[in-house]
């Protein structure tokens, strides 16, 4: 005599919630925009270095956060990536806002010039 299959569920389980599906890459991303927020606030001059006292630990937390949320595979892994990528970049804010403005300059130059040729 053969064994009877396995039970299954007549309706699919419910779908968790996408909070509870990505907590951790959600996390990664507030921390992030936190570590962004701060060291916004919290650097002299805008060009000037933030404070590697604070901003490094947001970072830190914001990569244990990614790599949690990769190991768990919860999906959509930019949500992570977004975060780290904040958190990264309030390291280096003072570098990055003055090459983000070089690079704006460089684009509004070679749009003048490309309508005027």
């Amino acid at each position: 005599m053969e064994p009877a299959p396995p039970l299954r569920p007549a309706t699919p389980p419910a779908p968790a919630s996408f909070f509870a599906q990505h907590a951790l890459g959600l996390a990664a991303i507030a921390i992030g925009l936190v570590a962004f927020v701060v060291a916004t606030f919290t650097q002299d001059a805008l060009w000037s270095m933030p404070d590697w006292r604070i901003t490094v630990p947001f970072l830190l937390a914001a990569a244990v956060a990614t790599v949690v949320s990769f190991a768990r595979r919860e999906g959509m892994p930019y949500l992570p990536l977004v975060g780290l990528g904040l958190a990264a970049v309030s390291v280096v804010l003072g570098w990055f806002l003055v090459m983000a403005a070089i690079v704006v300059v460089t684009a509004i130059i070679i749009l003048i010039m490309s309508a005027v040729m």
